[in-house]
């Protein structure tokens, strides 16, 4: 054997047997570590600093040393703690957070001048290096000593020669120090280098806005762009932050402003037109959602967001209807104008059988036109390509329309079809519900509530909730009469209002209201006179009922939907926002647990002038 792989031979055999005792050490190593955290928690920093100590001599990791470093400084141990910085600063020039280490030491002991000897001498040892002009700031800025911080960045700056600006690490410092106005400046002068950063900066700027105490930051921010966009008026990504600004204020109409003029520069397509409608009705600002939406169309029928924001535009036309703001007849004539002539246009298809649904509900609800609307749903059935859950949806739609007509028997079976062809989706739970309520309209409580209990545990949550209102509803004022029951004549009244038979549901509302006054439903027999009364314009006489809820059942779980109902009477009808203000105000004060506090406090904002962006 020659002397080579003999050597080779002993050398491996030294490995093999030393690895036993290089595993014991290692396993010694971690219980001393663990001990020492151990000692280090218990705030016992001397037994602490004897065994960081230890680990310290044998490997000088970083965390040892820190650990080490922090007993030595608990139990004022200064001599020692500075001759380890020093130790450890030998040991690794390059890493200049130890020179913040030996200030702190200095500073703890009274030597100011020694302190700020070490932090500039940091500073000044500074390379051309960017990750270690960030780890020394970083090490400044967990210190607190922020002015330091922002004087290692710009030595950083000079020495990188425009190779790189720190200006997205001066902003998170600038932010931490709450110094807003050149938090803003770095972020912008970073834009204005590449917009590449713009979802970056848009991302931390939100998170600044919504930690913002005093909501001065927007308006700052506001400022600072309208001056950049009249000074760099070629740099098109100030713009881009005024709309993504006003849109996070929810001043969706100097968004739409500002969006517009975007487009037609950039000679666009309507895509952030469209995008900001979407916002814009998503929040229920459809005057600027509208526009945006005519602004896409009247681009012309060859782009490809012509078909969509003519659609969506007839979607927020018709959630006006539905939720009473265009509440004439007049309204409901041109929404079925706009319906048929869209349909005549892009034809009944895929992509239009929501228009179509809507549609024929309009019809059937808004202008008693049922014959038309079950031939316009039964037509809709009949196109290829609908998945099970459009097809429920049309039926279910066919269904409401059968009990509107009160064709009893025929809802009733429309309704369990639906049910059987849907057992595993929440249409087959809402035909459930559906069809729960109309044996409630129609007196059969028991089996009503029989139904309505199955479905507590419906995966909806929706259809959950609606089904546990009125099960406990049922059961709340099931008992009280034996011949003709208060909830007989109540649920009566409710199905005609369903019916859109307003002046029977008030009749009969009215029968309750005189016979049953001490009926424990009372307060719901008012609450929906009030709602008929609002349906048929008769808004005087609605905020009376809405008020006599709000007088006599304060303390009961009608009084805040009452009052937030009349906020909406006064803010949308009658155009007082002062007396809406101090509805909205009185929800958020006196119900705190009350679903409508948060839309309220939105409100109530919105007509004070706030800002919106919390």
């Amino acid at each position: 054997m020659n002397r080579l792989k003999l050597h080779t031979l002993l050398f491996l055999l030294l490995g093999i047997l030393s690895l036993p005792l290089y595993a014991q050490q290692g396993s010694e190593s971690a219980t001393n570590h663990q001990l020492g955290l151990q000692y280090y928690r218990n705030k016992e920093y001397q037994k602490a600093a004897e065994v960081f100590e230890q680990l310290y001599n044998s490997n000088r990791s970083n965390a040892y040393y820190s650990y080490y470093l922090n007993s030595l400084i608990q139990i004022e141990a200064y001599d020692k703690a500075e001759n380890l910085v020093k130790s450890q600063i030998r040991f690794d020039k390059f890493e200049l957070s130890y020179y913040v280490d030996l200030g702190n030491l200095y500073s703890l002991t009274g030597n100011e001048t020694k302190a700020k000897a070490s932090y500039e001498s940091a500073i000044g040892k500074l390379q051309p290096n960017q990750h270690q002009v960030i780890r020394l700031a970083n090490a400044f800025m967990m210190n607190r000593l922020y002015a330091y911080a922002e004087a290692c960045y710009f030595e950083g700056k000079k020495l990188m020669k425009g190779a790189y600006g720190f200006q997205m690490d001066l902003a998170q410092l600038y932010y931490y120090m709450r110094d807003y106005d050149k938090m803003i400046a770095q972020y912008l002068d970073l834009l204005r280098i590449s917009d590449m950063y713009l979802n970056t900066v848009q991302a931390r700027l939100q998170n600044a806005v919504y930690n913002d105490i005093d909501n001065s930051l927007t308006e700052k921010l506001k400022q600072a762009l309208f001056e950049q966009v009249n000074k760099h008026p070629d740099v098109l990504v100030y713009s881009e932050m005024l709309v993504w600004l006003f849109i996070q204020d929810n001043d969706f109409e100097m968004a739409f402003i500002q969006a517009k003029a975007l487009d037609m520069r950039l000679n666009e397509n309507g895509q952030r037109l469209l995008s900001l409608a979407r916002a814009a009705a998503e929040n229920n600002d459809f005057d600027v959602a509208i526009q945006a939406y005519e602004y896409v169309i009247a681009k012309g029928k060859f782009l490809e967001y012509y078909f969509a924001a003519r659609n969506e535009l007839l979607e927020v036309m018709y959630k006006r209807i539905v939720l009473g703001i265009d509440n004439r007849y007049s309204d409901y004539v041109r929404m079925e104008e706009s319906f048929i002539t869209a349909l005549h246009e892009m034809g009944p298809n895929l992509q239009t059988i929501d228009l179509l649904t809507n549609l024929a509900h309009l019809q059937a609800f808004y202008l008693g036109k049922t014959v038309e609307a079950r031939f316009l749903l039964e037509d809709a059935i009949t196109l290829k390509g609908l998945n099970p859950r459009q097809k429920g949806e049309i039926e279910l739609e066919l269904a409401d329309i059968y009990l509107l007509d009160n064709d009893v028997w025929e809802a009733t079976l429309a309704y369990a079809r639906v049910e059987d062809d849907n057992k595993n989706n929440p249409v087959g739970s809402e035909a459930k519900f559906r069809k729960g309520r109309l044996a409630y309209f129609i007196g059969n409580f028991q089996w009503a509530q029989a139904q309505l209990d199955v479905l507590k545990a419906s995966t909806s949550k929706l259809i959950a909730n609606d089904a546990a209102n009125l099960a406990f509803f049922i059961y709340e004022n099931s008992g009280w009469d034996t011949v003709e029951t208060a909830l007989e004549t109540y649920a009566r009244a409710d199905l005609l209002f369903y019916q859109s038979k307003d002046s029977l549901a008030l009749l009969t509302i009215d029968s309750v209201i005189q016979n049953f006054s001490s009926h424990e439903l009372i307060d719901d027999a008012w609450f929906l006179k009030a709602r008929i009364n609002q349906r048929l314009m008769r808004f005087t006489d609605a905020l009376i009922c809405y008020q006599y809820i709000a007088k006599n059942f304060y303390n009961d779980v009608l009084a805040d939907n009452a009052l937030f109902a009349m906020a909406d009477i006064y803010e949308h009808q009658l155009k007082n926002n002062e007396k809406a203000m101090e509805l909205y105000k009185q929800i958020m004060l006196d119900f705190a647990d009350s679903i409508y506090r948060m839309e309220a406090r939105t409100r109530f904002r919105r007509l004070r002038g706030d800002d919106l962006v919390n």
